[in-house]
């Protein structure tokens, strides 16, 4: 039901004229610099659009040279673009790199430091995952990607004492335990795979979010937890009623708990940008003054703490009234579209809309992203 709904997001921002006009056969028009998005990468995908913006001139700019067009400092170059990379996945090192040297293309990479591991422990075919500091390093000093922030833990919230779900194992892998909220375990916050099977998830929201954050009590997870713990762990779950038996234990129970102060909140949204922007500086040697904002989540108070901060720019998805952020236009909620369009741009070969519509809709529709 997920997948349907989103696939149909696209004709109705169609519609609502919320793409740039190239999208739908248009021209690409002076001093436009589409910004795209992509997160994992596969190879023929992948390859088949730097292609077409090889094959059409097309010329990929670092995130100084965007930011110089940007603040009017140099003008738009003709058919300049700018591929943008979310979460640091695996498939930059083992898919994006090669292509991206094969074509003489560059690109910018929104890490999360708190999720990056010191080594990789997999082989070098798999693309999965997220890359290691080992790897950042290489492919920082290659110089084609550079390493910016998509803040420190890339984090959810608890907002209010409603289950909604429990932490299963699926959720505490790869790109999946990015949409668990953080659990308060012994006076800190644990990711997915620190936390401990079982434990009730609430409704929440992105920590950039203005959303206050909703403590609950550690005890009202013990039940659900240890029942996990007692009927074997990850096999617990394999049980076509584990959802039903941990539900009966919170039936008619609300979390007992309390909301966060205005001022713990800001102390934490702090904390994710500035430690974030600290370590990628430290562990990369290079600036790091670049920002995307986890589910394109920002309040009031992460854009005030984000220019406290150091940032200079703050990277999101689509943005009201904006299609392509021009010179002079908000730094701070900088517009992006999807890797779909890529091939939309004009020149030869230049997709159908209604082609790339139908890879989209199959591919959301099979539960990919």
């Amino acid at each position: 039901m997920k997948g349907l709904r989103e696939a149909w997001e696209v004709p109705r921002d169609i519609l609502l004229r919320r793409y740039p006009p190239f999208v739908t056969g248009g021209a690409l028009e002076r001093g436009e610099v589409p910004v795209f998005v992509f997160h994992s990468l596969e190879p023929e995908s992948f390859g088949r659009k730097l292609a077409h913006l090889a094959d059409n001139g097309y010329r990929t700019l670092s995130s100084a040279e965007f930011l110089d067009v940007l603040t009017g400092a140099a003008p738009a170059p003709e058919r300049a673009v700018v591929l943008t990379f979310d979460d640091g996945r695996r498939s930059l090192f083992t898919v994006g790199q090669p292509l991206l040297e094969r074509h003489g293309m560059k690109g910018i990479v929104f890490v999360v430091p708190g999720r990056v591991a010191e080594r990789t422990s997999s082989p070098p075919a798999d693309h999965e995952g997220f890359l290691s500091w080992e790897e950042i390093g290489g492919l920082a000093a290659k110089g084609l990607l550079e390493f910016q922030s998509h803040t420190q833990r890339h984090a959810r919230i608890h907002v209010a004492p409603e289950v909604v779900g429990f932490l299963a194992p699926e959720m505490q892998k790869g790109y999946a335990a990015m949409d668990v909220p953080l659990i308060a375990e012994n006076g800190d916050d644990a990711l997915a795979p620190e936390a401990p099977l079982g434990t009730p998830l609430l409704r929440s929201e992105p920590r950039t979010s203005e959303a206050l954050r909703f403590r609950e009590e550690p005890d009202f997870r013990e039940a659900c937890v240890r029942l996990v713990a007692d009927e074997g762990g990850a096999a617990f779950f394999r049980r076509p009623d584990a959802d039903a038996r941990l539900r009966s234990l919170v039936r008619g129970r609300a979390p007992r708990g309390r909301r966060e102060t205005p001022a713990e909140r800001e102390a934490a949204i702090r904390f994710e940008l500035a430690e974030a922007r600290h370590v990628l500086e430290e562990r990369t040697g290079r600036p790091v003054v670049h920002l995307c904002y986890p589910w394109h989540a920002a309040g009031p108070t992460a854009r005030r703490l984000a220019r406290e901060a150091g940032y200079r720019t703050a990277f999101c998805g689509k943005v009201r009234g904006v299609t392509v952020t021009r010179a002079g236009g908000d730094l701070e909620r900088i517009a992006r579209v999807g890797e779909d369009y890529v091939e939309l741009l004009p020149g030869r070969g230049r997709d159908r809309l209604s082609a790339v519509l139908a890879r989209k809709w199959s591919r959301r529709l099979r539960g990919g992203t």
